[in-house]
């Protein structure tokens, strides 16, 4: 991989400089790839040497194997990479439990009218009521048994709301920001 700067021109770290790997989204036979980090969830453009050869969405690469161009936006995403962003997401969450079960384990109140749950896509207040008494002061130990308990999809709903915060990241509160890369 080419090195990356560890700093930016105002000297904070440059947060790729954490990741390891990273999903393909679309990788384009002119060997430029569009991906996510598994880490920071970072939309990220890498090139790699073998043009003709291409990697299948969802399949991780390691980023010292590859030459990282850098960040990119949403908007700048092919048509390709953004409908496959949430299922990407999905996989990295379902890959990596403790990401999707650290939001649901540790989610709380907003406001006094507001709980976490409900800013995932169909949670409301009664349904947010019922998964916190589910929860209770254990938690739970895994994706399989959280689901079960809330009769939810919670890596789905979760990477649903992800992608939606990685298309506009002006979206308040931003569960990125607040739990990922934090």
């Amino acid at each position: 991989m080419q090195s990356r700067n560890p700093s930016g021109p105002s000297g904070e770290i440059d947060p790729l400089e954490s990741e390891t790997n990273a999903r393909i989204l679309d990788h384009q036979p002119n060997g430029m790839i569009q991906g996510i980090t598994e880490k920071g969830l970072y939309l990220i453009r890498i090139r790699t040497a073998a043009v003709g050869n291409t990697h299948s969405p969802g399949t991780s690469v390691e980023l010292d194997t590859v030459n990282v161009l850098g960040r990119t936006r949403h908007r700048d995403l092919t048509v390709m990479a953004q409908a496959e962003l949430r299922e990407v997401v999905k996989g990295i969450l379902s890959d990596n439990p403790e990401m999707c079960l650290s939001f649901y384990n540790r989610a709380g109140n907003l406001t006094l009218k507001m709980h976490s749950f409900q800013l995932l896509t169909g949670i409301g207040n009664s349904k947010a009521l019922s998964m916190v008494e589910i929860r209770g002061r254990t938690g739970w130990d895994s994706i399989e048994a959280l689901d079960e308990a809330c009769e939810i999809d919670s890596a789905d709903l979760l990477a649903e709301r992800l992608c939606q915060e990685i298309a506009d990241s002006h979206m308040t509160p931003n569960l990125l920001e607040l739990l990922i890369r934090a």
